[in-house]
């Protein structure tokens, strides 16, 4: 796949939440941790505008590794990192999901909808055997090249936050 290192999550291993993204960029494979570059800083303001912090929620990703030129990760690639996501879920088994991305809402739900139908929506699914409240947000990476997508965002990110119980305010 090109990549450095494989990327797995990273968070409070007990929190009721957990953010899945579509795949390391560039600055996740040098670092070895997801959503630490420029698109990790949006998701970082969101949450502390929601009043929590990374150490408060698990961040993980949809596929383990860089897909080469930064493009969206194929279905064979998906399908080989499933169970690893698997494994995340099943240890953290978290009763929230906050999906970033339409990569994510088409990989876990398989919805081809578009994301300005999508965002902020909810539904209640079982993944992996375990029934959880999934919301569908924008990526943050969506925020830093339209900024429209910053408001409904950050409310999704509260929302998320609020639906778990961990809001601080």
């Amino acid at each position: 796949m090109g990549r450095t290192q494989v990327v797995t999550g990273t968070g409070a291993q007990s929190s009721r939440l957990v953010f899945i993204g579509e795949a390391p960029g560039r600055d996740e494979d040098l670092q070895g941790e997801p959503f630490v570059g420029r698109a990790g800083m949006v998701l970082n303001s969101a949450l502390a505008s929601a009043g929590v912090t990374r150490d408060d929620v698990y961040i993980t990703n949809l596929v383990k590794c860089r897909p080469p030129d930064n493009r969206k990760p194929r279905k064979d690639e998906v399908s080989a990192c499933s169970m690893h996501l698997e494994s995340e879920f099943s240890h953290l088994r978290p009763s929230v999901v906050c999906l970033l991305g339409q990569s994510v809402a088409k990989g876990i739900l398989d919805e081809d909808r578009s994301m300005a139908e999508l965002a902020g929506t909810e539904r209640t699914v079982t993944l992996w055997g375990h029934d959880v409240r999934a919301f569908i947000s924008y990526h943050p990476a969506a925020c830093l090249y339209t900024r429209e997508n910053v408001d409904k965002f950050d409310e999704t990110i509260r929302i998320c936050v609020e639906a778990a119980g961990l809001s601080r305010r």
